[in-house]
């Protein structure tokens, strides 16, 4: 059985002249394993993160200023994560959410005795363990069982750290709710909402990159508007997107006509290469990266047995959300077949009544056929002068 937990970081490190050292957490949260296994560098296990304390601290930090700007990733890692930070020994911790928290990013954000700031227009959001499993019922409920064990234990982060009561963050985690900074701080997230203070302007809620976008959008129920619009999803995109807690500063009306030095409709490739050859390099780069993120996610996806749908995902397009809906139908079907078949096989017996074998003459004869073999064969030895032996 395979089952992935998704609740899904970069670890950068600086050391400045007060003893205070910096570490960012500034992507998702994975398993450990080749750096050719991960979707970006920004992507970083509890190891990688371990690493960047221990540096911190050889470095003589005593106290850490850890930022965090990410939409989960594997809870188990973030745990682990947020015992590192636990038994770290820094005189003090100060946790600054700049943008995102989002998953199983909060439970680092719980971490006991630290000061949690976020930066107004961030969001933070918490929910229920996902993950995408298969086997048999025994490995299902061993996965069911997981599942409830890490809701508890998140339930548990989040009650410490705020003073709700158990019911009130259940209800929280099973409607995946969003909260703005100033709701973090309200009902006990976070301490403190940090104000913009760069020339007054509205500040940006969260660096969503196009992966990150589809990732959460395949992960979350509600993604909310501000993000999508930060994210320059396209319109059509956008009127999918739940409507979510706005961000603070956040727009209300959405411009889809802005000034642009070259109109792109109807655009031809050609056209645009003469006309932008900067754009359209990084057109053709984005292009090839996002392929290769496909296919590499179909492979993640393809259970042993359907790699021959695997290959005609990847030669049709197929997107890796479209393809595990694909795996999904398939098995099902198949087991259907499976059920039906053995049905099928099993129907004679239905007509068979019950009682007692037979075992009249033909067992008789049987017995009698063979007595009278053995007697003919007995005979044709008989008087030979070696005593009967053969």
């Amino acid at each position: 059985m395979r089952d992935i937990f998704n609740l899904g970081y970069s670890v950068k490190m600086s050391a400045d002249t007060d003893d205070t050292a910096e570490v960012m957490l500034y992507g998702e949260i994975v398993e450990d394993g080749p750096k050719w296994w991960k979707w970006s560098e920004e992507d970083k296990s509890a190891a990688e993160f371990k690493k960047a304390i221990d540096e911190a601290i050889g470095n003589g930090a005593k106290k850490l200023s850890l930022r965090i700007n990410s939409p989960g990733g594997v809870c188990t890692q973030a745990v682990a994560m947020r015992s590192i930070l636990a038994n770290a020994g820094f005189e003090e911790i100060n946790i600054r959410i700049e943008g995102m928290c989002a998953s199983a990013a909060t439970d680092i954000a719980t971490l006991p005795g630290a000061h949690v700031a976020i930066a107004e227009g961030s969001e933070y959001m918490i929910h229920n363990p996902w993950c995408i499993a298969f086997g048999n019922a025994n490995e299902m409920e061993h996965t069911i069982e997981r599942l409830r064990n890490i809701e508890k234990m998140s339930r548990g982060f989040y009650m410490k750290r705020t003073g709700q009561t158990e019911e009130q963050i259940k209800e929280w985690m099973d409607a995946e709710t969003w909260f703005t900074a100033e709701e973090a701080v309200e009902y006990g997230f976070a301490d403190e909402v940090l104000e913009a203070e760069v020339n007054n302007e509205t500040p940006v809620a969260a660096c969503v990159s196009e992966r990150a976008m589809a990732v959460m959008r395949g992960l979350y129920k509600d993604v909310p508007v501000s993000i999508a619009i930060e994210a320059e999803m396209p319109l059509e995109d956008i009127t999918n997107v739940s409507n979510g807690t706005p961000v603070a500063g956040a727009p209300t009306e959405i411009n889809l006509k802005e000034d642009n030095p070259m109109e792109l409709d109807g655009i031809t490739m050609d056209q645009l290469r003469d006309g932008n050859p900067a754009l359209f390099e990084q057109v053709q780069q984005n292009a090839v990266a996002a392929e290769r993120e496909r296919i590499s996610d179909i492979d993640a996806l393809t259970v042993p047995g359907y790699e021959a749908m695997a290959e005609e995902a990847k030669a049709n397009g197929t997107s890796a959300m479209d393809f595990q809906k694909q795996i999904v139908a398939a098995m099902k079907e198949k087991g259907g077949k499976f059920m039906q078949a053995r049905q099928e096989e099993t129907a004679p017996a239905q007509d068979v009544t019950g009682g007692a074998p037979e075992t009249g003459l033909d067992e008789d004869k049987e017995i009698k056929k063979n007595a009278e073999a053995i007697a003919e064969y007995a005979k044709a030895y008989a008087g030979r002068g070696d005593g009967g032996m053969f």
